[in-house]
């Protein structure tokens, strides 16, 4: 799938949006509930809630990082993964270590546990390093040879050390002493060394920055004021690589042999190779760029023959492979995931034998695959389903059979969840696309429902779209139906070009990707006012990120939308001021206007400062403390001419929120907002906050819309 403009032009937001956020309060000593008991199968089911949502076990992470969740032991018996649950009322986590028997009905035991979360931290990006993120670090445990002990990073104190524990919970203590954090670790061949990662280095940068500050920082690549008034390390930080001996307790440099463990993640295959996978045997499968005209190049499947020999697979699957899996156990065929079908909606598993011309399907889902390891010649997969949280699964690759292995939320079978049907059609462009519709809980044909837009991801457990802040079953047991948006991708066609920058740039021009997806979202809102399904006077759209641009869009482009709620704001002309010198630059390299340029016709496609009063339709921002700056452009000539706005600001976050009190908060008040303006009140609100927005809609009642837009012909319109 193509880079598009606002894809990478989001994150460079993101960038600007990372802030260092301050711990939260202790979880409580008792995370023994990590491990979900058992089931009271015949109890009564119940209405779902935010909390049910905010409080559900979670695995792995959020976005794709490319570590593996799931590591299956030496002798393929057994499996190890992390697993964490949010605790909103002490505003902290529990996070452990989880093992069990790699078979169904097995059941998972706790075997370490503790209070925090690790969260991911980028360790480069344009001008800066060390950027902190809201994301959960995924936390691969790595197994010992004797298949009866793992180790795993584990946050203590203010460091990430490297811990140690049996199967069954028993001596579980650190093995590392670090006076930095651990970033990364392999467990050599004999079980007795592990080799580590660490960067002393970047302690060291900000120790240098510290003395920087006392005769004043210059401003440049290393700024991102949007994140804070401080610069961050430049990059690239060196890591270096040591070596641990666990009889001894010593610690040396390690050797180019034992470094290389550390890379066993990385290709090593030919120059250029993007992803290898060895046989039993020692034979490599690869994949390589597609050589084409079109950029970027997609991935295709090249194996070495029994001779040794390069052989590329052909077939259509081959030429643009997602995920390679690895070997089959028998070392003959190559495993490897394809996105398929209407807007590549589907994902699949094939596999190809080296030297044949054809490839076999062996698995296909809608749902989402996200992450994947061999076990004997079947895979076990975390995966999920559009009403079904993330889980550990088993897939009989002979059969196709999908079986339960691990699912850490028994609980939510229990409660009332809206049918969700998946959609497919086509923008205004001929772009395919796809979205999931969330009927109404209890919902009765002939009846129209109000409707909320989430954007912009609809692959796996539609929970509360990108970021997580719009609870979208929570919002189906309040009686709205839910549409829940794939982006499509980008029309515009770039035959000649050699970078994403080429893409971007392109997409840019009269904001025909921007236009598309939106495009995308009235087509789907239109089929379902004329299936009598949704009112067209009550259809609210929410966004985070590449989302809230399309909010913004739509605020100057539409008529379909009565009510908005934003997790992030804004494209505006302060930006290139905000976001820093790097950013800024990447920005003109793409075609926005630089700050003293005067461009009237490219803001007014897009500004809401420049024009607050063709804002069609009132709202809602609950912004991270560190993405506030940008917002306030908008937000203040938005509040200048009285339209319907209003302002949250949570601290110590990042674009994507993690503090599990502020996910609650965010889920209840995005519930209360368009409860006022869809239902005419919100008992569960404040009475403060419908004391105010009671203000914002009489003041909205009393602004003539005549010469706003109403009168522009260019807006968009859903059918009566």
């Amino acid at each position: 799938m193509r880079v598009i403009l606002a894809q990478a032009a989001t994150a460079a937001l993101v960038l600007a949006g990372f802030l260092c956020a301050k711990p939260a309060s202790a979880a409580p000593e008792d995370c023994h509930s990590l491990v979900p008991g058992k089931l009271d199968k015949d109890g009564p089911h119940r209405a779902l809630t935010p909390l049910d949502l905010v409080q559900l076990r979670d695995i792995g992470s959020i976005p794709d990082m490319r570590q593996p969740i799931v590591s299956v032991s030496p002798d393929s018996k057994w499996l190890a993964f992390e697993i964490h649950r949010a605790d909103p009322q002490n505003n902290s986590y529990c996070q452990g270590m989880a093992v069990m028997e790699a078979r169904p009905g097995a059941q998972a035991v706790l075997v370490d546990q503790h209070r925090d979360i690790i969260r991911w931290r980028f360790p480069e990006l344009p001008g800066k390093a060390d950027f902190p993120s809201g994301f959960a670090k995924v936390i691969t445990p790595r197994w010992f040879p004797d298949n009866k002990t793992i180790a795993f990073l584990k946050r203590t104190g203010t460091t990430i050390q490297i811990w140690r524990t049996r199967i069954d919970g028993s001596h579980s203590a650190p093995v590392t002493h670090s006076d930095t954090d651990i970033v990364d670790f392999r467990i050599a061949g004999d079980g007795r060394t592990i080799v580590y990662s660490a960067s002393p280095a970047l302690q060291a940068a900000w120790g240098q920055i510290d003395q920087e500050g006392l005769s004043g920082f210059h401003f440049d690549d290393r700024f991102a004021p949007n994140a804070s008034t401080r610069p961050f390390p430049s990059p690239p930080i060196p890591v270096e690589t040591f070596a641990l001996d666990l009889a001894s307790g010593q610690v040396r440099t390690a050797s180019v042999a034992e470094a290389a463990l550390l890379q066993d993640d990385k290709p090593r295959g030919p120059p250029g190779a993007i992803a290898v996978a060895v046989s039993p045997s020692g034979r490599r499968a690869w994949t390589k760029p597609t050589l084409s005209e079109r950029f970027p190049p997609r991935p295709q499947l090249v194996a070495e023959s029994l001779t040794g020999s390069p052989i590329s697979c052909e077939a259509q699957a081959c030429r643009s492979v997602t995920t390679l899996l690895g070997w089959s156990a028998d070392g003959a065929r190559v495993r490897f995931t394809h996105l398929e079908g209407w807007a590549d909606s589907l994902t699949a598993i094939y596999e190809w034998k080296p030297g044949t011309r054809t490839v076999k399907r062996l698995y296909v889902t809608p749902g989402l695959l996200v992450d994947c390891a061999p076990l004997h010649d079947d895979m076990v997969c975390v995966e999920e389903g559009s009403s079904t949280p993330r889980h550990i699964s088993l897939l009989r690759l002979g059969s196709g059979r999908d079986e339960v292995l691990f699912d850490p939320n028994p609980e939510f079978g229990k409660l009332r969840l809206g049918r969700v049907e998946r959609l497919t059609w086509k923008t205004a462009y001929g772009t395919e696309s796809f979205g999931d519709l969330v009927y109404p809980a209890g919902y009765k044909p002939g009846q129209r429902y109000p409707l909320v837009v989430v954007q912009y991801i609809s692959r796996g457990f539609l929970r509360g779209g990108t970021g997580d802040e719009y609870p979208i079953q929570a919002f189906a047991n309040r009686g709205y139906a839910v549409l829940s948006i794939q982006r499509p991708r980008s029309p515009v066609a770039v035959p000649d070009a050699k970078s994403y920058t080429d893409l971007d740039k392109a997409d840019l021009v009269g904001f025909k990707d921007r236009k598309n997806v939106l495009s995308a979202i009235e087509t789907a809102v239109q089929s379902l006012i004329d299936r009598g399904i949704v009112d067209p006077a009550r259809v609210g759209i929410t966004g985070l990120s590449d989302g809230a641009s399309t909010v913004q869009f739509a605020g100057l482009h539409s008529r379909y939308f009565a009510v908005a709620a934003m997790s992030s704001c804004c494209w505006e002309r302060s930006q290139m001021a905000m976001l820093g010198p790097a950013v800024a630059r990447q920005y003109v390299q793409t075609g926005w206007p630089r700050q003293s340029d005067n461009a009237p016709e490219f803001w007014n496609e897009i500004s809401w400062a420049q024009q607050p009063r063709r804002v069609a339709f009132p709202v809602l921002m609950q912004l991270s403390d560190n993405e506030l700056l940008p917002a306030l452009e908008a937000y203040t000539a938005l509040a200048e001419v009285d339209a319907p706005v209003d302002l949250y600001v949570y601290p110590h976050e990042d674009h994507v929120k993690w503090q599990p009190a502020h996910r609650l908060a965010v889920y209840r008040r995005n519930l209360d907002w368009f409860d006022f303006w869809f239902k005419g009140s919100a008992p569960d609100a404040p009475p403060a906050e419908t004391t105010r927005w009671q203000a914002l809609r009489d003041r909205m009642a009393g602004r003539s819309r005549k010469d706003d837009v109403d009168g522009d012909p260019n807006l968009s319109r859903p059918a009566p």
